[in-house]
């Protein structure tokens, strides 16, 4: 007699391919949403169906959204299924209907009748680490998980190498016997919006000791990270730290054995000051890793449509400080994109027109670059100093006719001001 129904469930550790699979979510609520975040990182397509879908849904991109009550034919050509509704009577006739299919399904009430869980998992280029605990103890796992994340970080492989055999048949020393070398990372958040920050800068981020971070880095969001956070941002007019004293705190956090990461807003090596902290932190024998971030340039002609060089009318980019110009060179270039000029707005169009620019060249000033409540003004290079245009900051001026490009240009030149969410796909 088969036994097996009154045994303890076990659940054996296996790794599927799940490349190009179709994964349907029954349920739209808190319990499907926790679902689809851990499976967007997978090359998989993923289906919701609910009547009441939860509003952060509308949040996440490519996936699929039906606004619908189940029915056992929505079943048909998926791979796996996650029966995610608030009703247990539910979510066990979901599992009926794919046994009779012979379709893998999870029940996020009861991982008892599960077919298969999902552990919490840990990954770092090629190397997946899974903590399950039997469906029975979901968040010791997560907390275990996490515990890895912290003490691990972005050098995992290396950190596991210690029973590595050599080719003479002795064993390696562990790394508690490897010489100490401080280390920093530099690395980009992006222009804003927490989405358009890369993953190896999310890795960082998860396994730092301390984090300093620019004004521009949303601090809320950076709440999410178990590692101290210190504030070292410059902002115009609200200079409270000097440069000296973040290259000094930088270097004493890294000879104190912390994982430190300096974080700055779009990319560190524009307009970022990452060239005087890389060589005073090579000066006093700091390693350095610079991670790279989206710049506000880019973030900004995505969000508005503005071609940054166009076949026809614009061959070239160039990126300029917005103050002092008078007494830098400025770049020969078809578009120019200025930063931090939102004061120095009057002086950028005199010394344009003065070099020989069109008085009536397009531009773009954008506020705010990739946040919900980003503006946009369009204008033409002699009313910069005529009208008082957008002021508020951080302000992104770009200069030339790709400006005209843009598919609303018609609409709100010149001189109109536009309310825009961002538009990205990421």
């Amino acid at each position: 007699m088969n036994n097996f129904k009154h045994q303890q469930q076990e659940f054996l550790p296996i790794s599927v391919n799940v490349t190009g699979k179709k994964l349907l979510i029954v349920g739209a609520g808190k319990a499907a949403l926790s679902k689809v975040r851990s499976l967007r990182r997978f090359n998989v397509s993923i289906t919701v169906i609910g009547i009441k879908i939860d509003p952060a849904f509308l949040e996440i991109d490519n996936i699929h959204i039906i606004h619908k009550s189940y029915d056992p034919s929505d079943l048909d050509d998926f791979f796996m299924v996650y029966a995610c509704t608030d009703n247990r009577h539910t979510n066990e006739i979901i599992r009926e209907h794919c046994h009779a299919r012979n379709i893998l399904v999870n029940l996020a009430d009861n991982p008892r009748l599960s077919d298969f869980i999902s552990p919490a998992v840990y990954q770092e280029e090629d190397l997946t680490i899974a903590v399950g605990s039997n469906g029975k103890n979901v968040k010791q796992s997560i907390m275990i998980r996490e515990n890895i994340k912290k003490n691990s970080g972005p050098d995992l492989t290396g950190y596991l190498s210690l029973e590595k055999t050599s080719l003479n048949g002795e064993k390696n020393r562990d790394r508690s016997q490897k010489p100490f070398v401080p280390k920093v990372i530099l690395a980009g958040f992006g222009p804003g919006d927490p989405e358009l920050m890369t993953l190896k800068t999310h890795r960082y981020l998860l396994a730092a000791d301390i984090i300093f971070h620019d004004a521009l880095v949303d601090s809320r969001f950076l709440e999410h990270y178990p590692a101290r956070k210190i504030a070292v941002g410059k902002r115009c007019g609200q200079h409270h730290i000097q440069q000296v004293e973040i290259n000094q705190l930088l270097v004493s956090a890294a000879l104190s054995g912390k994982k430190v990461v300096r974080l700055k807003g779009g990319d560190p090596l524009i307009f970022g000051r990452a060239g005087e902290e890389l060589q005073f932190l090579a000066e006093n024998n700091i390693d350095v890793k610079i991670v790279p971030g989206i710049t506000s340039a880019f973030a900004a002609a995505a969000q508005y449509g503005i071609p940054l060089t166009h076949r026809e009318i614009g061959s070239s980019v160039a990126f300029c400080v917005g103050h002092n110009i008078a007494e830098r060179e400025l770049p020969q270039a078809s578009t120019l994109v200025f930063y931090m000029g939102a004061r120095q707005q009057c002086e950028i169009s005199n010394i344009l027109i003065k070099k020989g620019w069109n008085k009536n060249t397009p531009v773009a000033l954008i506020s705010n670059v990739s946040n919900p409540q980003s503006k946009v003004v369009i204008s033409q290079l002699d009313q910069l100093c005529q009208h008082p245009l957008l002021q508020e900051t951080p302000l992104l001026i770009i200069v030339g006719q790709v400006v005209k490009k843009m598919p609303e240009f018609e609409e709100i030149a010149p001189r109109t001001e536009k309310k825009k969410k961002h538009i990205f796909a990421v």
